[in-house]
């Protein structure tokens, strides 16, 4: 194995220095805060010390001036193999979210090595973060050229308090701890500009002490904009700004942030999500790295405001979740598939920050350890044994899509490069992390993860299915088997190595069954044509049924702050004839709010539709939004990127809401093209001939219709993802209205009604009960074994087998995973020196031998 003699210098210097970066030979210069030339000598000019090299950063800032103040910006990409500059199509070319990290690499960096270059770069990017902050405290993200021009409409620029916002609010916190000392007046400004984002952020803070239930997990109704992830990013800036400006407001904020963050965990060692905090309220399954600053900020503020059980919190999460990916390897998400492509720097920077908070909140040396060795990644030790930063010309790249060095992403963007410089200016200063960035990986234990769908049918009619997405986890592979009782697979699995393992198996949780057409929409046929006038009471509509959006479990985010049906409902109704689809809304809603157009109407008043106009459950083709407009109505296709062609729509205002009409021509709808011609809807609708697809005059498709619901919800007719597929209604076309449909109550169930038998070889058979979810059917991972199993080298067949006690129902099994109860990861420094990492799976701790 070959080490690259520049890091070993360097890590070396770093060493030599202690707890700074500063080389010891060097004296600290005193600051003016004044500015540096902005020739190109200046952007230029190196600023490194020992690992930490801002060249490359340096040359992406670019010096601006607007309205007579001074600022920077940072542009976003810079592709291989030059490094130039490279915008963001439809977007801009720099946002708060890059600027304002880069602000606080710099802002480090003057801490560390009194450069007053640093300093200055860190000025006028913190004036850029000041200059896109609104009057009312929220934030813009995009400039769209170096005058200044605010992107005002986009989806990742519109103003908002979202990421952008929470991490301006960091930025400014970070800038004023430094500034208050070196130049009162100027932290003054950054004192009143973060104070006015605060309040922003109290204002949009909404629904505190209410909470939902999801799958029977309790989960907070006042995260930020739905999210773990985006809570905690805002969480960490609060605690910044407290642990310098204590007061009671940031406090409370802090509080009732941290309460939520701390609140939304599951699983244990052993238990997926083996004690990570969810991202967002939508999915009790799913963790992506990016984002995820939830141990980080727990421990941050459960230091400054002395909550141990915060920083317990972190620390379960970290010695759970954390050490289990430096045991096996870094992914992008969890979301019961790990997915290892896609890995960044920013998800890598999470498991850094986490870990160095969590070091500086108990003393425990382990997470200094534990920090440096998640940083070794960028060094190598990731599975494409790629070094991801660059100490000699300060490049972090762009991500790793695979395990080789050709699915490396050699491109540097700002994000790249900044998380890099920011997860390595904790490391250095701590000589315990420093030591371990070296490291490398030279062996592991056995694990696998076996896919069911390789196997083969052995007994009854198992049914090979085809799913990715569900709206909360992913099918691992896109496949599955669906088994009825008595139906079986048959798979190989080899072990390499002698050992006990525990046996995990991702299948679906499931609710208790309801008829398949119960949430049917019927579109029925007119004979004339439709007014589209928004007027829904013509002779046209008297035949078409009336469906609610109005009870609490079609909420499918904010229903702990949904007001109730009586302000924030809608009914819809469908039509069809040659030429159109028709759709007629009623909504109930005591103020319209739209202030965009396009497709940045999804931040106000708007109806959605989703179709899958195939009808097979395989994917959203058609994807809309009806909105009044200040350009008037409009439907925007989000499939097309455009306005759907032909699409007529109307919108009327009326006492306690308004309504939408709309005429959608057959023609732009994806396979309802020449619906007629297929015959379809010349006989009468009929349950039975639907669920059988025996009779051809009847056609499905899938549909969905929801809106924003208060509060930064969203309602839909099935309560569902409906950006998954399989998740739609039937839409059914007809003659003739459909029967009256009372809403179905599921009925009930017992936990074996489905189950599924897994046994490896001759070892005792393990039983699953999956009828367990109180809601609806969800993916999940669960443990099959108590004690785990003593298996020799060599190849088994592993029999999976239907044994719910209702015939009618099937249990839909994806994935197995075989885990030794002891698994090990060995790593070796460039001295030789080894590390043995070991997670023990029984007694639930991992040990650190060296």
């Amino acid at each position: 194995m070959r080490w690259k003699p520049a890091l070993c210098v360097a890590l070396l210097l770093v060493l030599v220095a202690g707890c700074t970066v500063r080389p010891a030979s060097a004296p600290a210069p005193e600051s003016d805060g004044g500015e540096p030339p902005w020739g190109p000598e200046a952007v230029e000019r190196p600023m490194r010390s020992g690992l930490i090299n801002l060249t490359h950063l340096n040359s992406l800032v670019e010096p601006m001036a607007v309205e007579g103040r001074e600022l920077s910006l940072v542009h976003i990409y810079s592709e291989a193999p030059d490094y130039g500059w490279v915008d963001a199509s439809g977007e801009g070319i720099a946002c708060v979210d890059d600027v304002a990290r880069a602000a606080i690499v710099y802002l480090n960096y003057y801490r560390d090595t009194h450069d007053p270059a640093a300093l200055a770069h860190a000025r006028r990017l913190l004036n850029f973060v000041m200059y896109m902050q609104a009057e009312d405290g929220e934030y813009f993200n995009f400039v769209t050229d170096n005058q200044g021009t605010i992107n005002r409409t986009g989806q990742t620029s519109y103003k908002s308090w979202s990421w952008w916002a929470a991490r301006g609010q960091w930025a400014l916190a970070e800038g004023y701890a430094l500034f208050r000392d070196l130049d009162p007046d100027y932290a003054a400004q950054l004192k009143e500009a973060y104070l006015r984002g605060e309040e922003a952020l109290r204002r949009n803070l909404v629904g505190y002490g209410n909470w939902d239930e999801l799958h029977g997990t309790q989960v907070p109704g006042w995260f930020l904009g739905g999210g773990s992830d985006l809570t905690s990013l805002a969480l960490y800036g609060l605690a910044v700004w407290y642990e310098a400006e204590p007061n009671e407001q940031t406090r409370t904020l802090v509080e009732q942030l941290g309460e939520a963050v701390a609140a939304y965990q599951l699983g244990s060692y052993a238990e997926y999500p083996f004690g990570a905090q969810p991202s967002n309220v939508s999915s009790t399954a799913l963790w992506h790295a990016w984002g995820s600053h939830q141990v980080m900020a727990l421990a941050r503020a459960g230091r400054v405001l002395g909550r141990g059980d915060w920083i317990a919190a972190a620390r379960q999460t970290a010695d759970s979740f954390y050490t289990y990916l430096l045991v096996t390897d870094m992914i992008n998400e969890a979301a019961v598939s790990f997915k290892r492509q896609g890995q960044i720097a920013y998800g890598i920077s999470m498991l850094i920050h986490g870990f160095d908070e969590l070091y500086r909140a108990t003393g425990r040396v382990e997470y200094a350890r534990y920090a440096g060795l998640a940083g070794s990644w960028f060094f190598g030790n990731n599975i494409a044994g790629v070094a991801m930063y660059d100490p000699e010309t300060g490049r972090g790249y762009d991500g790793i899509n695979g395990a080789n060095a050709f699915m490396v992403n050699r491109n540097a963007g700002a994000e790249s490069t900044v998380e890099a410089l920011l997860s390595l200016q904790r490391i250095v200063r701590e000589p315990e992390a420093a030591r371990y960035l070296e490291y490398r990986e030279v062996e592991r234990s056995y694990a696998a993860v076996v896919e069911v769908e390789s196997g083969e049918p052995v007994a009854g009619d198992p049914q090979y299915g085809r799913r990715e997405w569900t709206g909360e986890a992913n099918f691992s592979g896109g496949r599955y088997y669906a088994l009825a009782p008595g139906d079986a697979v048959e798979l190989d699995l080899h072990v390499a190595e002698a050992g006990e393992y525990h046996l995990y198996l991702a299948h679906e949780r499931q609710a208790a069954p309801q008829d398949p057409l119960a949430n049917a929409v019927p579109a029925v046929r007119t004979a004339g044509p439709v007014t589209i006038d928004g007027v829904l009471d013509d002779a046209e509509w008297a035949g078409a049924p009336v469906l609610a959006v109005e009870r609490p479990e079609q909420v499918l985010r904010g229903r702990s702050t949904w007001p109730g049906a009586e302000v924030d409902s809608f009914r819809f109704r469908l039509l069809w004839d040659d030429e159109n689809l028709y759709i007629g809304a009623e909504v109930r809603d005591p103020e319209h709010s739209q202030e965009s157009i396009g497709p940045g109407v999804w931040r106000g008043d708007a109806l959605w539709v989703y179709l899958d106009t195939a009808g097979n459950g395989s994917r959203v083709d058609v994807k809309l939004t009806f909105a009044q407009t200040p350009q008037g109505p409009q439907v925007w296709d989000w499939k097309g990127e455009g306005f759907l062609p032909g699409a007529r729509l109307a919108f009327q205002e009326r006492e306690g809401g308004y309504v939408y009409e709309a005429a959608l021509p057959l023609a732009s709808l994806g396979r309802l093209d020449g619906l007629s011609g297929r015959a379809a809807g010349q006989g009468d609708w009929t349950a039975e001939a639907a669920a059988t697809a025996e009779d051809p005059t009847v056609w499905i498709a899938g549909i969905d219709i929801g809106r924003g619901s208060t509060g930064g919800g969203f309602m839909c007719w099935t309560g569902l993802d409906p950006d998954a597929a399989e998740n739609l209604a039937p839409l059914i076309f007809t003659t003739a209205p459909p029967p009256q449909q009372d809403v179905v109550v599921p009925t009930s169930q017992g936990p074996g009604d489905v189950a599924v038998t897994v046994q490896v070889g001759e070892h005792e058979a393990l039983v699953l009960q999956e009828a367990v979810s109180p809601d609806r059917d969800y993916l999940w991972l669960d443990r099959l074994t108590g004690l785990p199993l003593k298996l020799e080298p060599g190849d088994y067949k592993v029999r999976i087998t239907g044994s719910g006690a209702d015939s009618q129902r099937r249990s839909v099994v994806d994935a197995l995973w075989l885990v030794p109860s002891r698994q090990r990861k060995v790593l070796e420094g460039p001295d030789g020196r080894r590390l043995e990492l070991i997670r023990h799976w029984n007694a639930g701790f991992t040990e650190w031998k060296e």
